[in-house]
């Protein structure tokens, strides 16, 4: 499974890299290690979202195993589907005896989280450097209201109760709160600041103003990430985050370079996942050769 995973993963590299050369030939040497260490942090963060809902829901993990669980699922989000990363969440849990409904629940409820969150800062950032922002994103004022009341805890705990008669399934082992869905998002809001950081890098990397990148980047990445995970079907979000993502930054550099940076961004967000995921398995490799070889001993 995991071969597989990676194989998507490369992929999604392999079949931009006329694009990704330009783009390196086009952007400042600095910008692309600088703009790797964001991308770093947002995945961290990503973990703690992912971790502190998991808790509120009644299964605790200690940071290890959930940083195993989590950077290793993160490939399944360029295998065509939508659904490759909660699955191998639920594959990878059960060795720590995580009910699997809880996982599912999770893994669909951080993209809810995720969205609703995104499309907020999209709202609140856009407007400060494109004048026309609502007028050209008017739709998101109509679909934030919807998911928002969706969050709330007393709608969306009979919601998650319904599913699961219907499915047959037995009730969550806690349902969530208000405090653990607020840590939640408090999480996910750093996330899409990170990740607007990465963007402003490789916008200034390309020639963009700082000043005014800087809202563009953080509006702008949160509007194409969201966007993109709405996008049911497609791995990662691919063609549609980087529409959006082309035509808000066109607003700070020229149109051509804004597809440069969107190209550029999901290859380096890709190497991330990669080296934290390959991290997680080498550690895996490791911790289990040294309990065979302490059994062994004993």
């Amino acid at each position: 499974m995991l071969v597989l995973l990676l194989g998507f993963a490369v992929a999604a590299i392999v079949t931009n890299r006329d694009g990704l050369a330009e783009a390196l030939r086009e952007t400042a040497p600095w910008a692309i290690p600088a703009a790797f260490v964001p991308g770093l942090l947002a995945l961290g963060t990503s973990l703690g979202q992912w971790r502190s809902l998991l808790a509120d829901v009644g299964s605790r993990l200690p940071w290890r195993p959930a940083a195993r669980i989590f950077f290793l699922s993160q490939l399944g989000k360029y295998v065509p589907g939508s659904v490759w990363s909660i699955l191998t969440q639920m594959e990878l849990s059960q060795q720590h005896n995580v009910p699997k409904r809880s996982v599912l629940t999770v893994g669909v409820l951080s993209i809810a989280i995720a969205v609703t969150t995104g499309l907020t800062v999209a709202v609140v950032m856009l407007p400060f450097a494109m004048p026309d922002a609502l007028a050209r994103y008017w739709w998101v004022l109509l679909v934030l209201p919807v998911l928002v009341s969706l969050l709330v805890p007393a709608v969306l705990n009979r919601c998650l109760g319904l599913v699961l008669r219907l499915a047959r399934r037995d009730p969550l082992p806690k349902p969530p709160s208000w405090r653990g869905l607020g840590t939640t998002a408090s999480f996910q809001f750093t996330t899409w600041l990170l990740l607007g950081v990465h963007a402003w890098i490789l916008l200034i990397g390309l020639g963009a103003p700082a000043l005014s990148a800087l809202p563009v980047a953080i509006g702008g990445y949160a509007l194409a990430y969201s966007v993109g995970q709405m996008a049911i079907g497609l791995p990662a979000g691919a063609g549609v985050r980087e529409a959006v993502l082309t035509l808000v930054m066109s607003t700070v550099v020229p149109a051509p370079a804004a597809l440069l940076l969107a190209l550029l961004s999901r290859a380096l967000l890709t190497l991330v996942d990669l080296t934290m995921a390959g991290t997680q398995y080498v550690i895996g490799r490791r911790a289990t050769a040294k309990a065979a070889e302490v059994a062994e001993q004993a």
